[in-house]
C-alpha cells in the first residue's frame, strides 16, 4: 500500500494541469498575425515563444507564423519576430523580425542577455521535402536579429 501511494504521489504532478496563470494568455493571434503575415486569412500555423509561461512574469517572446503562398501548392513561408510582453492588459509591442530561421514545430526557446536559442524540425540531406526529420539550433543575435546555426543533427 505504501508503494501504491508512493507511486501515485509522484505520478499526480505529472497529471495535473499547468498552474491556472499560464493558462491566462489572450489570443495574441492578431498581433501576431499584424506583425508577421502578409495576408491573414492565409496563415496556417501560429507559434508564441515567451520567456515565461505565466503571462504575469514573461517580458519578450518570439512570434512565428506560417503563411500559405498564394498559388502554390501548398506551401508555406516564415515570418519570425522578436516581441516585448506588456502587462495589464497583456499585450504585444513588434520589435523587429528575426531573420535566418528556417524549419517547423518552433521549440525550446531560450533566452539569454546576449541572444536568444530556438530548436526547428528540419530536413536533413536524405529527407524527402515532405518529411523532415532533422532538428537544427538557430541563435539569434539580439542585436542585429539575425540568427545563425549552432548546429544541425
Amino acid at each position: 500500500m505504501r508503494a501504491l501511494f508512493s507511486l501515485l504521489s509522484l505520478a499526480l504532478p505529472l497529471a495535473l494541469p499547468l498552474p491556472l496563470a499560464a493558462q491566462d494568455w489572450p489570443n495574441l493571434d492578431p498581433a501576431l498575425f499584424s506583425d508577421l503575415a502578409g495576408k491573414p486569412e492565409h496563415v496556417e500555423a501560429s507559434f508564441f515563444l515567451p520567456n515565461h509561461a505565466d503571462p504575469a512574469q514573461a517580458t519578450e517572446a518570439l512570434g512565428v507564423v506560417y503563411e500559405w503562398i498564394e498559388g502554390s501548392a501548398g506551401s508555406t513561408s516564415i515570418a519570425v519576430g522578436h516581441f516585448s510582453v506588456m502587462q495589464e492588459p497583456v499585450s504585444l509591442a513588434y520589435l523587429g523580425p528575426v531573420s535566418g530561421v528556417f524549419g517547423h514545430q518552433p521549440r525550446d526557446t531560450a533566452f539569454f542577455p546576449e541572444r536568444i536559442e530556438l530548436t526547428m524540425t528540419t530536413l536533413k540531406d536524405d529527407d524527402p521535402r515532405c518529411c523532415p526529420s532533422g532538428e537544427t539550433r538557430y541563435s539569434v543575435d539580439r542585436s542585429t536579429r539575425e540568427a545563425e546555426v549552432l548546429w544541425s543533427r
